[in-house]
């Protein structure tokens, strides 16, 4: 089964580009990170099962940054940057800042976009199960493009109807002895009917 050209080349082009964007991001060429927020210390500003899209290097204070405290990743609203090279931070949603002065080093960088409920679908497509179910789906819809190109493909024009196979000749008119229906949607001509 051949799928139609243009098709096939946004397949390949949107492929390409996202192997492309997944290679550079896993070797760590692009200044952006991407992590999870699991908790909800920072609603309403960034809820639980958001992402967060980090800006490596760049930060100021007053800003949602990312950190590590003890090898986990944070989410917090920087409030100031100590003169003893550590940073005070505080989730939007508590009542006071956070128990802990990680270093300036432990700076990953400034939060640059949020987008909402896009952490859990990312966690989900980094399982085995969700990678798989991700391309079992595209692999469908890909299948249902093309048998829905291919048969519209095969189904004759409007003005013209099937002869021997292989062959169209053009729609005959109705005859006196012919009668329609609703509209003249089908006519009886000569012992059969003309869609």
């Amino acid at each position: 089964m051949k799928l139609p050209k243009p098709f096939s080349i946004v397949v390949a082009l949107v492929l390409l580009a996202s192997a492309t964007a997944l290679g550079l991001y896993e070797t760590g060429s692009l200044p952006y990170r991407v992590y999870v927020v699991h908790t909800g210390s920072m609603s309403p500003t960034i809820p639980p099962e958001s992402a967060v899209i980090v800006k490596e290097g760049e930060y100021r204070a007053g800003e949602v940054i990312s950190f590590t405290e003890h090898g986990t990743v944070v989410s917090h609203r920087l409030v100031a940057i100590n003169p003893d090279g550590t940073i005070t931070t505080k989730g939007d949603a508590n009542r006071t800042a956070d128990p802990w002065h990680v270093p300036v080093s432990n700076v990953i960088g400034g939060v640059v976009a949020a987008p909402r409920h896009l952490g859990y679908l990312l966690m989900y497509v980094k399982t085995p199960q969700g990678g798989a179910s991700i391309l079992f789906a595209f692999l469908c819809l890909w299948q249902i493009w093309a048998l829905s190109a291919e048969m519209i493909r095969e189904e004759p024009s409007a003005g013209a109807a099937v002869g021997p196979p292989g062959r169209v000749r053009p729609r005959p008119r109705p005859a006196h002895d012919a009668f329609g229906e609703i509209a003249g949607a089908r006519f009886w001509v000569r012992g059969r009917f003309w869609v």
